[in-house]
């Protein structure tokens, strides 16, 4: 008997993970994609906090916080994950993404992350191709801003201000498609 009530503790542990689990998979996902950028890399880091969280769900006090609890777990294997792909040039600084992390975490309007992904990619395609080139060099590539400015013949406070005005203009072609219609 007493074997029959562990093993029903277990499922009921497997139930509530699977519910918590796929109830926010996209979520996650979405995270991920905002640390990583592309789909393939998603795909190989949310393996990896898949299994983390099944291993480490029994820490998890209190299952309200599982959302909260995972993006810790999915910015700890994104770092992991870079690590592995050091020599990258295309890789996010640590600092960023830490960043990045804490601030999406924290953001109550990141349930509609997945939406405001699909305008920024199409924001980005609007942009010509020099200012995409700076965003990536500035942002993406981990090469500090003097070179990013040395090598794109710019003074490094108008290349900040560029960036600057660019970032606005992304964020303005988000909100605008974000509106009602």
């Amino acid at each position: 008997m007493n074997e029959q009530a562990n093993r029903s503790g277990s499922d009921a542990e497997v139930a509530t993970f699977v519910q918590l689990y796929t109830s926010n998979e996209r979520r996650i996902r979405a995270f991920l994609f905002t640390l990583l950028g592309d789909r393939d890399s998603v795909d190989e880091v949310m393996q990896n906090v898949s299994t983390v969280l099944w291993k480490k769900f029994d820490e998890l006090e209190d299952p309200s916080g599982f959302l909260k609890w995972a993006y810790v777990i999915a910015r700890f294997e994104v770092l992991a994950y870079r690590r592995r792909l050091a020599r990258d040039r295309f890789v996010l600084d640590e600092d960023l993404i830490t960043t990045l992390a804490e601030e999406y975490a924290g953001d109550d309007q990141s349930l509609d992350i997945e939406e405001r992904i699909r305008y920024l990619s199409d924001c980005l395609t609007r942009l010509d191709g020099k200012e995409r080139h700076l965003l990536i060099a500035s942002y993406a590539s981990g090469t500090p801003i003097n070179q990013v400015a040395e090598k794109n013949s710019l003074p490094v406070n108008r290349l900040y201000k560029l960036l600057g005005r660019l970032r606005r203009r992304l964020k303005e072609c988000v909100e605008l498609k974000l509106l009602p219609s």
